[in-house]
């Protein structure tokens, strides 16, 4: 596959950041969308028997926007497995966790709205908290819908719901990586796109030739317009006096461990 680019997200771990470094950004080639047999539930992301991977992210994108969810992503590479929790009240309410396992890293952040508090492990268990409003889309690294755009991008069979269930996914599999992977053996994506376009859970497996290692990627929404979040017991614990009202706030603060 000369002059192919690489795999089209690699995640990298980087000395300076607190958690995998961020996706590449590449052009997605759609795949043409027949003018007939759309699929009104996924319009126009799903037509037929294609897929617009690059409608179907900006689809997601909208389909999670101003709304509660919880969000859980499982990231392996050939040197780590990252995983993320993600809990969703609105666009500035929210808890995020990410561990990345075996390596003694734990990043928390809580946002209420008006300020934002954060933990960080692996900086000498470092608290700070900030007055300057965070949005969630800051910490979806990476953004499910990149994945989305990046692994879809291929030949995708699509299965409808056979008794016509209005509220049931349409699923998504492709067994044939992108052309601007680079050789990818055992090449598997799932995805369950839900009415309005959200893909409610995305998995993708191959073996990744080039660094002769398997990729393996997990990602799941849940209670989507379910979700409340409140202070949790860490914010509590270490910041007694932060009550929504309160301007002072020390700016940080250093301990040993959570607690």
């Amino acid at each position: 596959m000369a002059g192919r680019v690489a795999v089209l997200l690699l995640l990298s771990l980087s000395a300076g950041c607190g958690a995998f470094g961020g996706a590449e950004r590449q052009t997605v080639t759609p795949v043409p969308v027949p003018e007939a047999a759309q699929d009104s539930r996924v319009e126009p992301a799903v037509s037929g028997g294609a897929v617009d991977a690059r409608r179907l992210a900006a689809a997601h994108r909208r389909a999670t926007r101003n709304r509660s969810y919880v969000l859980g992503m499982r990231l392996s590479l050939e040197w780590g497995t990252q995983v993320v929790s993600l809990v969703v009240e609105d666009r500035y309410r929210y808890q995020y966790r990410t561990e990345i396992v075996g390596q003694q890293y734990t990043k928390r952040v809580y946002a209420d709205g008006d300020r934002r508090f954060v933990y960080d492990e692996r900086a000498q268990g470092a608290w700070t908290t900030t007055g300057r409003p965070a949005p969630v889309d800051e910490w979806l690294d990476p953004d499910p819908a990149r994945l989305v755009e990046a692994y879809l991008a291929t030949n995708v069979s699509v299965d409808r719901p056979r008794d016509g269930c209005d509220t049931c996914p349409v699923v998504l599999t492709a067994t044939e990586p992108p052309a601007a992977f680079e050789p990818a053996d055992d090449y598997s994506v799932r995805a369950a796109v839900r009415p309005g376009g959200l893909v409610e859970s995305l998995t993708v497996s191959y073996w990744d030739r080039s660094r002769s290692a398997l990729v393996d990627y997990e990602i799941r929404y849940s209670a989507v317009d379910d979700t409340t979040v409140s202070r949790p017991g860490w914010v509590r614990r270490h910041w007694a006096n932060a009550t929504d009202s309160d301007p002072a706030l020390s700016d940080s603060h250093r301990r040993d461990a959570v607690g």
